[in-house]
């Protein structure tokens, strides 16, 4: 489904991310890990087409264009970026309205919100409120539920547990388990790497801003080199 090649991205002198290369194929769970400013972060923007870069990124054998975030979410690449990203000042109900503008079957989007209720009860029941008044669980529960209304083909959630009580992360991860059932493909980008790690088909450990190790994500559970880097041993610069 996405096929990354020799991707580079720099901020001015920076090189944030320095050639890597990724595949993610159909119905997978994908998880790029590594330790706060490996380039995590900037590996999903740039897929989302929010950066510029170097390189190929290929979706659906359609070569993606840097700055084209639009375009990406129209061919079906949604993110869900690190700080959840909802419009605070507006309602619940308008943030999940939100996630409807790039489509068209205006009656089907009725009954796929109807869907993101019944998901989300959490949401139907405070649609009025102002999500800046909602609970950082919340607020995560609606930035998926709008990300999810633009019918993805591939979803980017970067650090969905970010701030998340752990009795709140564990629902958040259930749910992604939840959305590879029904057929989504995701791309998770987390710092919590054995958790992540244990719901993610495959995996990818970023260390500054290269790829360092990769493989099926049960099988590096006990990697050293995936220990060696939670664990602190490995340093890192940061890139972000």
């Amino acid at each position: 489904m996405l096929r990354v090649r020799d991707l580079v991205v720099g901020y001015g002198a920076i090189q944030a991310v320095r050639g890597i290369d990724l595949d993610i194929e159909q119905g997978e769970i994908v998880a790029l890990i590594g330790s706060n400013g490996a380039g995590k972060t900037t590996v999903a923007r740039a897929i989302a087409g929010l950066l510029s870069y170097s390189g190929e990124i290929l979706f659906e054998d359609v070569r993606l264009k840097p700055n084209a975030a639009e375009r990406n979410l129209r061919l079906g690449i949604a993110l869900v970026p690190e700080g959840r990203g909802i419009l605070g000042t507006m309602t619940v109900q308008e943030n999940l309205l939100m996630g409807l503008y790039t489509r068209n079957d205006k009656a089907q989007a009725k009954l796929d919100l109807a869907v993101i209720h019944q998901r989300f009860p959490i949401l139907a029941q405070r649609g009025h409120l102002l999500a800046s008044l909602m609970s950082g669980g919340e607020q995560q529960l609606l930035a998926i539920g709008r990300a999810l209304l633009s019918k993805p083909k591939l979803l980017l959630l970067d650090e969905p547990s970010l701030g998340l009580s752990p009795r709140m992360t564990d629902t958040v991860f259930a749910m992604i388990e939840d959305l590879r059932r029904d057929g989504l493909t995701v791309l998770l980008v987390e710092q919590k790497a054995r958790q992540t790690l244990q719901i993610a088909d495959r995996a990818y450990l970023l260390e500054t801003g290269c790829v360092i190790t990769t493989g099926p994500a049960k099988g590096l559970i006990d990697d050293p080199v995936v220990s060696e880097t939670f664990l602190g041993s490995r340093t890192a610069a940061v890139h972000r």
